[in-house]
């Protein structure tokens, strides 16, 4: 036998051995709308977005509503693990928080996970826009206070509501979801407010992160 034919065999063994890497675009979004062969997927349209023009496409919405929950449900997952993906599960590595200081624009990136947490709790943003903007690589929009952030979030055509419970959530998402949901008015807050208030953020944090596709 050649020493040519030995190597092919050889390659051949060792490419069913080591599985192919998956193409850059093959990510939880973009494998979750390539399901669905009579839709095509705009990377550079918002997440909700595609999604409002998925249902349109599949007619769910009207025509199957039971159809429409399990559609809803896979896209919830999907954004869920497209957070996991781009910026990991675990709520102890201090380069998870790093990297969300990068993406969120914060300068220094502190050299602590305590120092990193609490800047990034201190910074409002979409997370339906954070997810996106590690796809399409446009700057995510930052707020100055949780009230504008909730008022963007309602004002949004479909609304841009983020899975508040999701068994694909890793610690770190559980961590940036609990502050927005439960936000903290005391000393780490720079004062304190008065409990109608405070129970008016609240509800208006609440509203914000639960979903309604």
């Amino acid at each position: 036998m050649s020493s040519s034919t030995e190597r092919r065999r050889s390659e051949s063994a060792n490419s069913r051995r080591t599985p192919t890497p998956p193409p850059v675009d093959d990510t939880p979004l973009a494998a979750f709308f390539a399901q669905f062969a009579a839709f095509s997927f705009n990377e550079s349209q918002s997440s909700n977005k595609n999604f409002d023009r998925l249902v349109k496409v599949l007619k769910c919405d009207v025509e199957d509503a039971q159809r429409r929950i399990v559609v809803r449900e896979g896209f919830k997952d999907a954004l869920v693990q497209e957070f996991n993906t781009h910026f990991g599960t675990d709520g102890n590595d201090i380069s998870n928080w790093q990297n969300l200081c990068r993406v969120l624009r914060i300068d220094p990136v502190p050299d602590s996970i305590e120092a990193c947490r609490q800047r990034v709790w201190d910074t409002h943003v979409n997370l339906v826009d954070l997810v996106d903007s590690a796809r399409t690589g446009k700057p995510v929009k930052l707020f100055a206070s949780l009230g504008e952030l909730t008022a963007y979030t309602l004002q949004q055509k479909p609304k841009k509501f983020f899975p508040k419970e999701n068994a694909y959530q890793g610690g770190l998402l559980k961590e940036l979801l609990r502050e927005i949901i439960n936000p903290y008015f005391g000393k780490r807050r720079n004062g304190s407010a008065k409990r109608k208030e405070r129970k008016r953020k609240q509800k208006a944090a609440r509203a914000a992160a639960a979903v309604d596709f």
